[in-house]
Parts: C-alpha cells; sequence; structure tokens
C-alpha cells in the first residue's frame, strides 16, 4: 500500500513539474491553478480508492469523475448544483466555456492569454494525462511509459515556438521523470530486498530500495545530462533541429508548409533582446517594407496562407520573377538591394521589399505566382545574403481615380468572407466608406477610420470574454490591440466593401544606420494590410495607429497618405453608431487617449520608448526569471533528501522491530550505520564485545555513553547466542545516548557530514584482506 501511494503522489508530480514546459506559450499565471488542481485531486482520488481496495478497473472511471466535479467546481459553480456537481446543465455550459477555449487557441497567436476557457483546456488537458499516468504508473506498473504523456506535453512549445523546448522546462520534466523512475525501482528494490549479511535486518526493504533509486536515478540523470549538453556542444543538433521535424513537411517534394506567420511576428514583437535580424544596403531613397508572407485566407478567426507549391527547378539565382498581379500601370523604376540574414535567424520565406522583379540567391528556392514570396523547401536560410531587384510601388493616381474592375485572373478568394463572421462588421464597413465613390476612397476611409484616434496600439490587449467573437469584439469594445489585430480587422473590412484584400507579413524597412545602410531587428516585426486595385496591384495600407509604445519605424506610403478627399475630411454617415443593430457605438475607451483626426500623428512618427516593458508583458509568468527563484528551493529539497532517507531508514528499522530480539538488532545495526556515518571503523568479524571495548577505547565517551554501549553490546550478544534475551534499559534511548556521544568525539565537522551525507545508505566497503578488523567470525556479526 505504502508502495503504491509513493508511486501515485511521484507520478503526480512528475506531470506537475511538466507543466512550466507551456508558460513560454500563455501569458499569465492564472492556468496553473486548475491544472495543479486537476492533477491534484486525480491524485488524491487514487489514494483513496485504492486504500478502499476498488476494482482496478473502476480506479480510472471514478478518478476521471472526481477531476470532472473539480472542473465543474472551478470554472462553471453557478450552473452546478452544490457548486461542483457535473448535471446535465453544468455539463453544459462547461462545454460551451471549453469550446471556446478551443477558439481561442485557434484564433490567438502565442503567447496565448490565460483566459479562463484557456485554463479551462489545459486543465482538462492535465487532468486527463493525470489519469492516464496514474493507470500506466501505478495500476500498470508500467512507470517508463510515463514518457509519452510527458512528452506530449513538451510537445506544445515545440511545434508552436520556433525556439523549442526551454532548456530548463525540459531539465524539470525530465527531474520528474527521473524521479518517478527512480521510486519505481525503489518499489520494485523493496518487495526484492538487497542481499546483506544481517538477514535479519528490519530496514533491509528501505535500504534496497535507496540503492535501487540510486542506481536509476544516476543513470538517468546521465541520460538528462547528455540530452542537454551534447545537442549545445555537437553543431546541427540544437533544438532547432527538433523543431525543424515540427516545422513543417514537404509533400511529394511539391508542397511545402511552415510556421504560422503570426506565431513569428507576435514571438519578435514581445522580444526583450531585440536582435538584429538583417542588415540591408539599398539605392532606394525611402526604403520600403520587407514582406515574407502574404495571408491571403481568412476562416472566421483567423487569418492563415494557403498551401503553397513549389514549381520549376529552384533555381532563382539572377532570375527574373513573375509579374506582379495587376500592375499594368505602374513606374518602371526600380531599386536594388542587397540583405543579409542575422546567423541567428532562420528565413525559409526570404524578406524583401515587393514587388521584386529580379532575384539573385544561392540555393533551392521558389516564387509563387500569385503572391511573389520566395520560399525554400530545404533547410532555412541563417547568415545568407541576396540581392532583389524592385519595382518602385509609386501607383499612378489617375489609375486609382478610374477605378477599374479587377480582372478574371485575380482569385476570387481575395473577396471571400466565411459566413459566420458577424453581420455587424459588413454594416460598420457599409458605414465607415458610405459616401467614397471608389474603391480606392473607400479603402482611405478605412485606414482613417482606425488611425484617427479611436483605437489604441498595445502588445498586452484585453482578453476576449468568454463566448464572444475576438474580432468583434476588437472592433466594437476593446478596440486596443497591435498590428496584427488592425491589419486583419483592416483586411477583412476591405472585402466586405468589395475590395480584394489580403494580410502581409514581414518587417519594416528598420532604422538607417549609414549612407544606404540599414539594420531590421526583431521590433521591427509589422503585419499590415495589402489591397488589390486593377492597374496598380497590391498596394499595402497602414491602420496601425501611432502610440508612444508603438510600431516607431512603420510608415505610410505617399499614396495613403491623406491624397484622397471627401470621405476621410467628413463624417461618414453611420460611422459613429450602428444603433440599429445594438452594436455600442464606436468610441474610444474609457481613460483611452483621445486626438484629433487632424493630430494624429503617423505610425512613423511615434519613437519606440520602451520595448522592453512592453514586451516582458505578455510573457508575465512565462518568462526566465522565475526559474531560479524555483532552484532555489529545489536546491534545498536535494540538499537535505539524504538525511531524510537516513531518518526513514531508522525510523522503519525500529518500528519494525517488535520483539525484544528485534529490537536488540535494529539498535546493532543503529550503531554499525552510526559509524559508518561518522567514518568509524567497523567490520562483521567484530564481536558485540570486542566493538564496545574498541570504541570505548577510541573515543572519550561519557560514563551514561559507555553504560549504553555496553548494554546494547549484551544485548545484542544475547540476542544471537542465548535462548532468553537480557536487556536492560531502552534500546532506543541508548542508541539515541551513543550516537551522541560519537558526534561529539568526532566534532563538529563529522557530525555534520554525517547528517547530510550519511555514508550508511551505500553498499559497506569491503575491508582489504590485510586489515585487523577483516578476520571472518564464527556467527555473523551484522
Amino acid at each position: 500500500m505504502i508502495a503504491k501511494a509513493a508511486l501515485t503522489l511521484v507520478t503526480a508530480a512528475a506531470l506537475l513539474l511538466a507543466l512550466p514546459a507551456l508558460a513560454p506559450v500563455i501569458a499569465g499565471d492564472t492556468w496553473w491553478g486548475p491544472s495543479a488542481a486537476a492533477v491534484a485531486a486525480c491524485a488524491l482520488a487514487g489514494l483513496g480508492l485504492r486504500a478502499a481496495r476498488l476494482t482496478v478497473v473502476l480506479i480510472p472511471l471514478a478518478q476521471a469523475a472526481v477531476v470532472l466535479c473539480v472542473l465543474t467546481g472551478t470554472f462553471v459553480p453557478y450552473a452546478a448544483p452544490l457548486g461542483f456537481v457535473p448535471s446535465p446543465a453544468a455539463l453544459g455550459e462547461l462545454l460551451a466555456v471549453f469550446a471556446e477555449g478551443r477558439m481561442q487557441i485557434g484564433a490567438e497567436t502565442t503567447p496565448i492569454p490565460a483566459t479562463p476557457a484557456l485554463a479551462l483546456v489545459i486543465a482538462t488537458a492535465m487532468g486527463v494525462l493525470a489519469v492516464v499516468a496514474d493507470f500506466l504508473a501505478v495500476t500498470a506498473r508500467a512507470a517508463a511509459v510515463m514518457a509519452l504523456p510527458l512528452a506530449g506535453l513538451l510537445l506544445v512549445p515545440l511545434l508552436v515556438d520556433d525556439r523549442g523546448v526551454d532548456a530548463l522546462a525540459f531539465a524539470c520534466a525530465a527531474v520528474g521523470y527521473v524521479v518517478l523512475l527512480a521510486v519505481d525501482g525503489w518499489v520494485r528494490g523493496s518487495g526484492w530486498g538487497v542481499p546483506v549479511r544481517a538477514a535479519h535486518d528490519t530496514a533491509a526493504p528501505v535500504l534496497g530500495g535507496l540503492q535501487h533509486i540510486a542506481a536509476t536515478a544516476g543513470v538517468a540523470a546521465a541520460a538528462v545530462a547528455l540530452a542537454l549538453l551534447v545537442p549545445a556542444a555537437v553543431p546541427g543538433l540544437s533544438s532547432n533541429s527538433l523543431y525543424a521535424l515540427a516545422d513543417g513537411s514537404r509533400l511529394g517534394g511539391e508542397t511545402i508548409t511552415t510556421t504560422h506567420p503570426l506565431v513569428s511576428l507576435r514571438r519578435d514583437l514581445t522580444s526583450t533582446s531585440d536582435r538584429p535580424v538583417l542588415t540591408y544596403r539599398t539605392d532606394a531613397a525611402q526604403p520600403d517594407y520587407l514582406r515574407m508572407y502574404s495571408l491571403d485566407s481568412f476562416d472566421g478567426q483567423n487569418w492563415t496562407m494557403s498551401r503553397l507549391r513549389a514549381q520549376g527547378d529552384g533555381d532563382l539565382n539572377d532570375e527574373m520573377l513573375p509579374s506582379p498581379p495587376g500592375q499594368s500601370h505602374i513606374s518602371s523604376e526600380r531599386t536594388t538591394t542587397r540583405i543579409t540574414l542575422a546567423d541567428h535567424f532562420e528565413a525559409d520565406f526570404l524578406p524583401m521589399p515587393y514587388p521584386p522583379r529580379r532575384l539573385s540567391v544561392a540555393g533551392e528556392w521558389y516564387a509563387d505566382d500569385a503572391t511573389l514570396m520566395v520560399f525554400t523547401t530545404q533547410a532555412p536560410a541563417r547568415g545568407e545574403s541576396y540581392e532583389v531587384t524592385t519595382l518602385v510601388n509609386e501607383p499612378d493616381p489617375d489609375v486609382l481615380a478610374a477605378d477599374l474592375e479587377p480582372g478574371d485572373e485575380l482569385d476570387e478568394r481575395y473577396l471571400e468572407v466565411p459566413g459566420e463572421v458577424d453581420e455587424s462588421t459588413r454594416r460598420l464597413a457599409e458605414s465607415i466608406t458610405a459616401g467614397a465613390d471608389t474603391a480606392y476612397e473607400r479603402a482611405m476611409a478605412l485606414q482613417e477610420w482606425f488611425t484617427d484616434g479611436r483605437f489604441t496600439y498595445d502588445l498586452t490587449p484585453p482578453s476576449v470574454p468568454a463566448g464572444e467573437d475576438p474580432l468583434t469584439h476588437f472592433l466594437f469594445e476593446s478596440r486596443v490591440g497591435y498590428c496584427e489585430q488592425f491589419a486583419g480587422a483592416m483586411a477583412l473590412l476591405a472585402r466586405q466593401a468589395d475590395i480584394p484584400a489580403r494580410v502581409g507579413i514581414g518587417y519594416t524597412a528598420g532604422t538607417r544606420t549609414g549612407e544606404g545602410t540599414w539594420e531590421v531587428t526583431e521590433s521591427d516585426a509589422h503585419a499590415w494590410p495589402e489591397l488589390y486595385f486593377q492597374g496598380a496591384g497590391w498596394l499595402r495600407f497602414e491602420p496601425t495607429p501611432a502610440s508612444a509604445g508603438g510600431q516607431g519605424t512603420a510608415t505610410v506610403p505617399d499614396y495613403a497618405d491623406g491624397l484622397s478627399s471627401g470621405p476621410q475630411d467628413q463624417q461618414a454617415p453611420g460611422s459613429e453608431g450602428l444603433q440599429e443593430d445594438g452594436r455600442p457605438a464606436p468610441s474610444a475607451p474609457a481613460g483611452a487617449p483621445q486626438q484629433p483626426a487632424e493630430e494624429s500623428e503617423t505610425p512613423g512618427t511615434a519613437e519606440e520608448e520602451d520595448q522592453g516593458g512592453l514586451a516582458g508583458g505578455p510573457r508575465d509568468g512565462g518568462g526566465p526569471g522565475w526559474w531560479w527563484a524555483a532552484l532555489i528551493p529545489a536546491a534545498l529539497v536535494g540538499a537535505v533528501l539524504p538525511a531524510l532517507a537516513r531518518l526513514l531508514v531508522r525510523r522503519v528499522r525500529w518500528v519494525r522491530a517488535g520483539s525484544p530480539a528485534k529490537r536488540a538488532h535494529a539498535a546493532w545495526r543503529e550503531l554499525r550505520d552510526d559509524c559508518r556515518d561518522l567514518d568509524l571503523a567497523w567490520s562483521p568479524a567484530e564481536s558485540p564485545r570486542a566493538v564496545a571495548r574498541r570504541l570505548e577505547a577510541d573515543h572519550a565517551l561519557d560514563a551514561p555513553a559507555r553504560e549504553g554501549l555496553w548494554r546494547l553490546a549484551m544485548a545484542e550478544e544475547s540476542a544471537r547466542y542465548a535462548p532468553e534475551i537480557v536487556q536492560e534499559g531502552s534500546a532506543s534511548a541508548d542508541s539515541r545516548r551513543v550516537r551522541a556521544a560519537l558526534r561529539a568525539s568526532r566534532g563538529r565537522r563529522s557530525a555534520l557530514r554525517a547528517s547530510v551525507l550519511p555514508a550508511s545508505l551505500l553498499p559497506a566497503p569491503q575491508l582489504p584482506p590485510d586489515s585487523p578488523l577483516s578476520r571472518r567470525p564464527g556467527p555473523a556479526a551484522g
């Protein structure tokens, strides 16, 4: 029973130690409590059910029911009888919150805000893992298979964060797994025992278990250390190599998938290091944005990139690229840019100004005809240089004013709006663009609506309440977000205003470092809408509002900087209220700064004052700072474990010593172990009387200790040879008295070492044959 209880508790602890692996992908710490509660409830239920000797088949079912009660009481107590009973109504409410959490995972990029809905999803997953892990480790006695659920937790950051698994998070999970294997070995060792000369030592099972723990922990710890150190020392074996396995695949040699671009965008924007990602030299007077991705598909929650197909031989070195779609009337002026990627920056899509016409790059690269994205199906580029020739994107105002209809060559997907999108967004688009005569004027009206002061730029937007649509919450209620929200929202409203639209992801032009040279850092990551106009092609707009903490290097193109007349100079009818559908009037949130439209700065005029502070926000609870604080108590626990193990051996030895003979043997074993702890000679060749004489002669024992020592020796001698035990006084009291006297005689340093690092937990060393203590006695002396 004790063995199963130990396995139950350690299994739960192993799961809890793996939880930190999720911290980097979740913003905030409110999700920890429910997850820990689900795991703890499963473990406590297992302890109680096994104590009640419930049939093993029913234990997982009962544990699942307990976890369900905990989840119900934690998340929907208002809908449950007694506040925790999972009634049909409560289950319906719980499923609704769970669905909201799943929707949030699909709609947001990491780190995802820790809303109650997300916390429910994580707690449910942990509860299921706890039930499965308990069955594997305790019921099925297959503790090694626990690597599977633990690996499942470690795969989450591996799949969604290209930095892979944090080394300290991996170490925590590995420690939990090692401890589980060690305890499983202890349980098995307790059953087998260990070869000892004193067969009647009541602490032999404990000592056997501890020796199995030491062996298991040593092997497992060595494996973990190699897993952490070898990748760091051997090129090509870093965590990025692991990530590459999950970073997409090339199907049939033709198709490529990649990490969601919004994940990379969010990671760069929240980075506290702000490392350079690339440098470039250009002959452009005003360099344009460096686009990497084009997101052309909106599923109602998230903008995504259509599947690309690698066509051609993959050789784009000094090759002309496909013609830019729709650009029949555009300037023939060209600029040349030579870009060098940072060594740490991995690019499977090349950042470059749009639209590129000629590219010189080594390696296997492909160009997508529709979007002009350049990508590889091989390993991402790092530290490489390439040169791109780009058309200057300066559309003819007459072409924009002509309002030409898109040609048949434009894919209809750029106007698609899913049916599940709230109809209020279409009414909003119509209201904002009312009075605009051309598609270009409608685009300008949409851009100004976002930048006239009603929205606020913030890298830590408020969480979306359970049950609400993230898009409508952003447009009508919170009005707080960063470039991803602004770009995606304007692209959607543009489609609803009959303007083909998509979202571009990449970097701003960065910061000038010299004559014609520029540097782009992680904080220059940006998203923007690209709108299509027949004859001018795809043009970028800038709906992200200015902010002291916003995207300081963002710029508004000349063609989008107030050249239009009409809608942006007047109040569009109904743009300040949609009372007919009951939506709240789109005014700035309470306490948000208000600016007249004519005084609103462009995004490029706002300096980024404290990117580090903003970047730290979404990772609160998941950053590295708390790891070091967690290591301190872990180190303290590790330091006291040997002392606790020694106390456990002593306690078990005395508890199991029920008869006078067993008490005499237990006291003598304690004296033997005390001598070993204090580095005093001990040999089973000596008789009890010989041991007592030697210790009395070698150490200045006081009178009570000497008397106690001889009582222990006489009791052990009579327990071995006499038909009746002769024992005076209390064996345990004499044992404590002799131990204290021996420690006093050895000094404080030896006494401290005996307490912290007791040598008696290790197998006894063999004495050399010529040792005076190595003579063999007749009977075993212990």
